[in-house]
């Protein structure tokens, strides 16, 4: 069970890591921002900054695979996944981009996250898979279609944060649509 402090200690360092990558996110924020002890840092996350980075990274993973997973229930889960990143950025001032890309591009600071950035985009690509065979695409297209959805997105929004603009996504979900009305078998 974890406690009020690590809970508030990984929900600051989620969203310092969005808004400032993980080399930008002081240990000193993570305290201002969650208003928890130093000492709360010590007792929960022996391992410091980089155990921190680590469980922030797992539990925004897990969360935004629950929010993947109702994205691929919508009616057009490509609409849905664009509108959801171009709302975050709309109202954050295009500051929160993806937690997931901030722990894979901080290896330097905290390696585990990195590597554990890389386990969640494989979970993402499986479940974007799975729903793509069920729609009746062929397994080795589904497979290449699913890494091809999560990255373009994924660099879509990076695109958006550096242009202070939507555009990129909006482009991006156009292609992907269009992309997936081809391998889409034809309804009989």
């Amino acid at each position: 069970m974890a406690t009020a402090a690590k809970e508030r200690l990984v929900r600051a360092t989620t969203e310092l890591m969005r808004r400032h990558g993980v080399a930008g996110t002081a240990v000193s924020e993570i305290l201002s921002d969650s208003g928890a002890a130093r000492r709360s840092i010590y007792l929960n996350f022996p391992g410091g900054k980089s155990q921190l980075v680590t469980e922030a990274t797992r539990v925004a993973g897990a969360s935004m695979a629950v929010a993947i997973r109702a994205i691929l229930d919508a009616d057009d889960p490509i609409e849905a996944f664009t509108a959801l990143w171009i709302e975050l950025l709309s109202t954050t001032d295009f500051d929160a981009g993806c937690p997931i890309v901030a722990a894979a591009l901080g290896r330097a600071d905290a390696a585990d996250a990195a590597d554990l950035a890389g386990e969640i985009f494989t979970e993402w690509y499986g479940l974007v898979r799975e729903h793509l065979m069920a729609e009746g695409i062929a397994p080795d297209m589904a497979e290449s279609l699913s890494i091809t959805v999560v990255s373009a997105v994924e660099g879509a929004v990076v695109a958006c944060q550096a242009l202070r603009s939507t555009r990129p996504l909006e482009e991006v979900g156009v292609r992907l649509r269009e992309l997936m009305a081809i391998h889409r078998p034809a309804e009989a």
